[in-house]
């Protein structure tokens, strides 16, 4: 599993998943300023167990690009699991895992990083 990229004109593909050939643009038209963000393989064939009355920020069928792009304009969305099947599941933690129903489960951790340059992002304050 290869590290989806998501920012300003990235393309990304979703290793195990059929996009014919051709990879998913998960870009928004409207990214968070001074941020961009990488998905990094966590796991395969599992889901983050959670628990609790709200397990997850946002579970449902998506199209896979729509859940990587909903967890990213999420501030406290920080895994996402795809399914070939278009089930999405979203957290903000993955404390402990369980195997999942579907063994094409994939599981991503979300790292966001600074691309900020100087004062870029501040506005050159002093």
């Amino acid at each position: 599993m290869g590290a989806m990229r998501y920012g300003t004109g990235s393309i990304c593909t979703l290793p195990g998943f059929s996009t014919g050939g051709l990879p998913w643009r998960i870009c928004s038209s409207t990214p968070s300023a001074g941020r961009d963000e990488d998905y990094h393989p966590y796991s395969t064939g599992n889901f983050c167990n959670n628990g609790g009355k709200v397990p997850f920020l946002v579970e449902g069928l998506f199209e896979p690009g729509e859940c990587v792009s909903r967890c990213t304009r999420a501030h406290n969305c920080a895994f996402v699991t795809l399914y070939r099947n278009g089930w999405c599941q979203l957290g903000s933690k993955c404390l402990q895992e369980s195997p999942a129903g579907d063994s094409s489960a994939m599981t991503y951790a979300k790292v966001v990083k600074s691309v900020c340059k100087d004062e870029e992002c501040w506005g050159g304050w002093d």
